[in-house]
């Protein structure tokens, strides 16, 4: 009993303390639209930092990257690959965009589109699709939410009321404070977290099997080839893990709610210098691994859920106090995450789909009003989808990271390139999510090409990028649309290729 009541204690105090905190911004002073949703776009290096790094880590680190340890082997090492390349890219993508938005007054990356291309028609297209990808993305995080509280509250909470009064805390602090109150709880979040997963990450292997070097002896004595790709898969081997590791160290920055991050930073610097130390954050996703390493040695009989491998080692292991601490860090990795989407959701939808199909000049007091108006039905959609139907996005989750990272031809040769050109954009971004959906939804993934096993959604990267270059140079020997001379990317450093 004594156990329950700390788990609780230290659980309740996480969320309602970082409601607390995410109330803040908006109470102190009445925000502007900018502000709510861009954080006036004045954030420094610090504050970009962890707005950045804390929709990035997420319920994954909790559940995913321990999972994949337990269950798969070696093909979960591709998590320690690609972030670091990842930030590669946005050391040149988000320092080039971040001044565009600020210049025009972009919000979102639908907006970005639309700019680039002067088509408000391809505007609408990607916010549309956007909003496919950001929906179940957020359930997600909801469903993974419940789980952890129902977990680590030893059943005291059960499942959907955990969810119902998390969601509701969160979408509150959304309305009320935007980005801000997402970036102050962002702080809180990556804090905890960071101790949580460092210490049970070192810890537990030691405590079981002496070192690092110990658990890894063992794991191979009781596993032999189960660290060697392709792990304890058939066909997640080396050429999968290269491809897989390229699809999502590009589309890394794809996702909508990081364009809208990006617009929030002071000045370029601030995203170059976040690119620079971001990935000493990727160190953290190795402790996840650790601890489903040893889980898979310790835990007996073998886990239904792996992705369970984390909260179920440490409950194992550790009194009430511990599990609460688990508890607490995983609710907020889901929380804070789901806050941003919930923003940056919102704001899609009403500004890229239901203003721009209304048309005029919508006052943006109006578009503040409804962009909220729409958080708390976004809140109310995913919780639906979630109790009613927590299986009926399965297969549209699997193609998310593939699915978004298709914008990357048509945004950032967009904004490099001057021949790129919106049919192109059309195009290539039909053919790419198409390939996506018939392949992942046929269970084509990986896809075997020439006795070689590639990620289907590289593969369709791969299409989507060779059709949109080709028209593109079809299209516009010389690009009739440029809205972007040289000295409009003057403040970031960056010059577009004249192709």
């Amino acid at each position: 009993m004594l156990d329950i009541a700390w788990a609780l204690a230290i659980i309740g105090l996480f969320v309602l303390g970082s409601f607390a905190v995410g109330m803040l911004p908006g109470l102190r002073a009445k925000l502007s639209y900018e502000q709510w949703a861009v954080g006036g776009r004045n954030f420094g290096r610090w504050l970009n930092w962890f707005i950045l790094a804390g929709e990035i880590y997420t319920a994954f680190t909790f559940l995913g990257a321990s999972g994949w340890a337990y269950s798969k082997g070696a093909p979960v090492l591709y998590i320690a690959g690609y972030g670091g390349l990842a930030y590669v890219v946005g050391y040149y993508v988000l320092p080039a965009i971040s001044p565009i938005g600020r210049r025009f007054g972009l919000m979102t990356q639908a907006d970005l589109v639309e700019h680039i291309y002067d088509s408000r028609v391809l505007g609408i297209l990607v916010a549309i699709v956007s909003v496919c990808f950001l929906l179940p993305y957020l359930q997600l995080q909801l469903t993974g939410l419940g789980l952890i509280i129902e977990a680590c509250s030893y059943g005291v909470i059960p499942r959907v009321p955990a969810m119902i009064i998390a969601f509701g805390l969160v979408a509150t602090f959304v309305s009320v404070s935007g980005l801000k109150g997402v970036a102050a709880t962002a702080v809180i979040k990556d804090s905890i977290m960071i101790i949580a997963v460092v210490f049970f990450g070192l810890f537990l292997p030691i405590h079981y099997f002496g070192s690092l070097g110990g658990t890894f002896a063992a794991l191979e004595t009781a596993k032999p080839g189960f660290m060697v790709l392709p792990g304890a898969t058939k066909n997640l081997d080396v050429s999968w893990m290269m491809s897989t590791i390229a699809l999502t160290s590009l589309g890394f920055y794809m996702w909508p709610h990081l364009t809208a991050n990006s617009f929030s930073a002071r000045n370029p610097e601030v995203l170059r210098h976040n690119a620079v130390y971001l990935p000493l954050y990727q160190l953290c996703m190795i402790f996840p691994m650790l601890i489903g390493f040893t889980a898979l040695l310790v835990l007996v009989p073998a886990l239904k859920t792996p992705d369970m491998a984390f909260i179920a080692l440490v409950r194992h292991t550790f009194p009430g106090w511990a599990l609460g601490l688990v508890g607490g860090a995983g609710a907020l990795a889901c929380m804070i995450p789901a806050a941003d989407l919930l923003l940056s959701t919102s704001m899609v939808f009403s500004r890229n789909v239901y203003g721009r199909i209304k048309g005029g000049d919508i006052p943006a007091e109006q578009l503040g009003r409804l962009a909220k108006q729409v958080v708390i039905g976004l809140a109310l959609i995913a919780l639906a989808l979630s109790i009613l139907f927590p299986n009926m996005l399965v297969n549209l989750l699997l193609t998310g990271y593939a699915g978004v990272t298709q914008f990357f031809p048509l945004l950032v040769l967009g904004v490099f390139w001057k021949r790129a050109h919106k049919y192109a954009a059309y195009c290539g971004l039909a053919v790419g999510e198409f390939i996506v959906f018939y392949t992942i939804l046929n269970h084509l993934d990986p896809l075997p090409i020439w006795g070689l096993n590639i990620n289907a959604g590289f593969t369709a990267l791969c299409v989507n990028m060779v059709v949109f270059v080709v028209l593109s140079l079809v299209f516009a020997p010389q690009r009739s649309i440029s809205p972007y001379a040289d000295t409009q990317l003057a403040e970031s450093g960056v010059k577009p290729v004249a192709g």
